[in-house]
């Protein structure tokens, strides 16, 4: 331990915060691996996180202790895209997921260092929701969503006894009407 306090101290650490860092790093599952492995360990997170795929949480946690600024970018680049798949999953229709997915595209500027990363990631979300089962279910157009809505609340309003109901022309004052007692006058 007076070691890793030595080495620090020689190192002038300014921080308690470095200092736990590099005791992290000599005492943790990090100090087993040499500079190459971690190295090539990066790279390929990099890759990964430039192809648009989501990263392991072991993956996210390595980038924090190997390089705080790439885990900045890809925790960035993972909430965008976690955004993007969560605005999906309320798409009312194909047409409004679409437009989902190019406000996404269009969201991200050209000079934004993340770009790169952030373009595979919504590519991958869009792709992986065109491959869904909910994209297929979607109807095509919004009106056509409208529609579809329209006629589910028409069933729903629909009364067994074979008489024809029109939600149009219903309202809660007329079933209360219905549904109040009547008196008759003795006289």
């Amino acid at each position: 331990m007076n070691t890793v306090i030595e080495t620090a101290n020689e190192k002038k650490t300014a921080t308690l915060r470095e200092l736990c860092d590099d005791i992290k790093k000599k005492t943790g599952p990090l100090a087993k691996m040499s500079e190459e492995e971690k190295n090539e360990r990066l790279a390929k997170i990099i890759a990964k996180l430039k192809s648009g795929k989501r990263l392991s949480e072991e993956e996210l946690a390595f980038l924090r202790c190997v390089d705080r600024d790439m885990y900045a970018h890809a925790l960035r680049v993972q909430k965008m895209a976690e955004s993007v798949e969560n605005q999906l999953k309320h798409a009312k229709s194909k047409e409004d997921a679409n437009r989902i997915i190019s406000q996404a595209m269009s969201g991200i500027s050209e000079n934004d260092p993340d770009r790169e990363y952030m373009v595979a990631a919504v590519n991958r979300v869009a792709s992986d929701f065109h491959k869904s089962k909910q994209y297929n279910a979607l109807p095509a157009t919004e009106d056509e969503a409208g529609k579809k809505h329209r006629t589910v609340d028409k069933e729903l309003f629909k009364q067994d006894d074979g008489n024809s109901f029109d939600p149009d022309k219903w309202s809660p004052i007329h079933e209360v009407l219905e549904n109040m007692p009547s008196f008759e006058a003795v006289g």
